[in-house]
């Protein structure tokens, strides 16, 4: 990946957006706007006080270079943004939020597997848990580029066939967090709804591209925008 990804078209604006819901509504309502779009944002998860809370437990951990950075990272993540990995283990106010209501619902019924385990003529019920996989602080400062849209279960290799899309198949859930206020201008988070039922022959244009802060998003094509804003950092 030598050349940078392709710019959006001046003055681009969205033709499609995503859902805002509360992070008090129903989980059915949560879950079918996922189900739909592959993400939905839910406003009112974080309280201005606990972002406040994580900023200054991860400002000691805030360093400017990027030397230990292994190769996924440094072959997607642009060197102008700043990385902060293990973050549960580094703020007590985000591995609290970890364990918000709605996510821990999300994560039962999207990521929970159900079955049954043979023990000498018995089949006794049985279920996997999710596990926690990633929790990472992204400090995009200006000048950054955009990162190229992809799908984070790459990571597994997860295949993506054309069959009929499964929420509760889903290999991963991600909860992204908005510590500042986010624009198209500054680095927001960029995706394509209904992009998580594509197989891996569909590739992504930028006009399909939309952008959020704060959301919850499964098996979605994504990224960030380029940081052309005069802000240091967000």
């Amino acid at each position: 990946m030598d050349q940078l990804p392709e710019s959006f078209p001046p003055n681009y604006k969205p033709s499609t957006h995503i859902a805002e819901l509360s992070a008090s509504a129903p989980i059915e309502e949560i879950l079918s706007a996922i189900d739909r779009d592959g993400g939905v944002i839910l406003n009112n998860l974080v309280s201005s006080e606990e972002l406040r809370s994580i900023e200054r437990e991860l400002e000691k951990y805030v360093k400017g270079d990027r030397d230990d950075d292994e190769g996924f990272f440094k072959g997607l993540v642009p060197q102008e943004t700043i990385l902060i990995g293990g973050l549960v283990g580094k703020s007590d106010t985000l591995a609290k939020i970890c364990e918000h209501k709605v996510l821990e619902e999300l994560r039962r019924e999207i990521l929970t597997d159900h079955g049954t385990r043979r023990v000498e003529k018995y089949n006794l019920p049985y279920h996997i848990d999710p596990l926690l996989s990633v929790s990472l602080s992204f400090r995009i400062r200006y000048g950054a580029v955009r990162q190229r849209l992809h799908r984070d279960d790459g990571t597994h290799l997860i295949e993506h066939e054309s069959k009929p899309y499964q929420l509760n198949h889903a290999a991963q859930l991600g909860c992204l967090i908005a510590g500042v206020e986010t624009t198209q201008a500054n680095g927001a988070t960029m995706f394509i709804p209904g992009s998580h039922r594509w197989d891996d022959k569909r590739e992504p244009r930028l006009d399909e591209v939309t952008f959020a802060g704060s959301s919850v998003l499964s098996d979605l094509c994504y990224s960030y925008a380029t940081d052309v804003s005069d802000r240091k950092q967000r």
